[in-house]
């Protein structure tokens, strides 16, 4: 019986250890201690970048974990996040909630309203997203599917708070 104990202590032990691994390490990367600390993660493409690129359409693109009142939306194995993004030639900031499940190292996300998939990743301190498909709304009507131009993966760097706004 104290053999078992022990055993089963033993594995218990294990597994909260190693729980953060297997739940979903997106999460954690995209969660502070409290809401006010959860990081913004952002990109702005230059002049020079934009011309190298002439079927890039974002130019500015943001995301940060977006904590809201559903318990079940936010834990590791699922979550919400804000994305947001800026057109060329285009002064609206189209934006949208994505609900995220872990798949192993990674989210897969679905944004609110049937505007699209995308898949988080990390990436060192960065986070990779990969756009399936995303036509987001802005004040003046919907952006075009990023997936429909050469806008279908972002590396998305630490920034400001103040990106992310």
């Amino acid at each position: 019986m104290r053999r078992t104990m022990t055993a089963l202590t033993v594995l218990a032990s294990w597994a909260i250890l190693c729980a953060p691994a297997f739940a979903g390490p997106v999460y954690f990367r995209l969660s502070g201690g409290a809401p006010a600390s959860d990081p913004c993660l952002a990109r702005t493409y230059d002049d020079n970048h934009l011309r190298r690129n002439p079927r890039q359409k974002v130019t500015r693109i943001h995301l940060r974990r977006e904590r809201v009142a559903v318990p079940d939306e936010n834990g590791a194995e699922r979550f919400t996040v804000r994305i947001g993004f800026r057109l060329r030639g285009d002064g609206d900031v189209y934006a949208v909630n994505g609900i995220c499940t872990t798949n192993g190292a990674a989210a897969d996300c679905t944004g609110e309203g049937d505007t699209g998939e995308f898949r988080l990743e990390l990436r060192g301190d960065d986070v990779r997203v990969s756009v399936e498909r995303l036509e987001v709304e802005g004040a003046r009507g919907s952006s075009p599917d990023l997936a429909a131009s050469d806008d279908r993966v972002f590396l998305l760097r630490p920034a400001a708070l103040s990106a992310c706004r």
